[in-house]
């Protein structure tokens, strides 16, 4: 089974894929989609053609989504619930059923800690698909870390 995990912002979209075959979890690509323009509309409208070709270039059974956080600026949150809302929308139209994560529930599920930071993530995420070099940006390793989520919410269908 081949993950999608993506770690949703208006500046970097995380993106994390993995095999889950039985009870390995193996490392089969990641990166991000960087946005260089400062307007929301722009970046909605620009970030299909990128994400239509990891799709395409996967092949994914499941696809899963971490969910907003609380953040302190209100526009920042509103603007990230609608690129995330652009997101959803469109995998949607890809697949079935889209898994959606907090992050303090992928926290828990990497770390045992739903407060980690974003490092203890990133080891753990290393640890996890036996990585030894550094995934970076933090963005990638995020995504990835719900991809894995993902992977250990569905041994029950699988």
């Amino acid at each position: 089974m081949i993950i999608l995990g993506i770690d949703p912002g208006t500046q970097n979209l995380g993106f994390g894929v993995i095999e889950k075959n039985q009870h390995r979890v193996i490392f089969r690509d990641g990166g991000v989609i960087k946005f260089h323009n400062r307007d929301l509309q722009d970046n909605i409208k620009n970030f299909s053609s990128q994400l239509k070709q990891i799709i395409y270039d996967n092949r994914f059974d499941e696809v899963a989504m971490e969910t907003l956080f609380f953040a302190y600026n209100p526009k920042s949150i509103l603007k990230l619930a609608q690129f995330r809302g652009a997101i959803l929308y469109f995998l949607l139209n890809q697949f079935a059923n889209i898994g959606e994560y907090s992050p303090l529930e992928v926290k828990q599920s990497l770390t045992g800690n739903g407060k980690a930071s974003k490092e203890q993530v990133n080891f753990m995420v290393k640890r996890v698909l036996n990585i030894s070099s550094e995934i970076k940006p933090l963005d990638v390793s995020d995504a990835l870390a719900v991809a894995i989520t993902h992977s250990q919410r569905l041994k029950d269908r699988y």
